[in-house]
């Protein structure tokens, strides 16, 4: 195997990070979501209690911030959804598993076929 190849490891690695990291966006613009659908009642009481003007237009100002981070929080909330509940399935979900476990014991064999190695005879005289 030439050097500018990858090892089969590093390519099974390389796609269990990626279900990782897509898992771990997703949750992270779940909970940014949420967290900006609880912000909304306070911004809403915020417009509702200001009293002068400029007041009013900082409150509707942070509204617009905020629902516009929230959407961009859902859109790429959106863009995972469907990978995300793909390999949440039993069947799926089993089989990343089971490339876990496939990964480790690729890394082994690779360890051992890059190693040095030695024969020791089986019989001696």
């Amino acid at each position: 195997m030439s050097k500018q190849e990858k090892e089969p490891s590093e390519v099974l690695s390389e796609f269990l990070n990626y279900i990782d990291k897509i898992r771990y966006d997703y949750k992270a613009s779940h909970d940014a979501v949420k967290k900006e659908e609880k912000r909304l009642q306070d911004l809403l009481h915020e417009l509702e209690f200001a009293e002068g003007e400029n007041e009013k237009r900082r409150a509707a100002t942070k509204l617009q911030r905020s629902r516009r981070n929230r959407r961009r929080q859902k859109d790429e909330m959106m863009r995972l959804e469907l990978v995300v509940q793909f390999f949440d399935d039993p069947t799926p979900k089993s089989t990343i598993n089971k490339m876990r476990q496939l990964l480790g014991k690729q890394r082994k064999q690779e360890e051992f076929l890059d190693g040095e190695r030695h024969y020791n005879p089986r019989v001696r005289e």
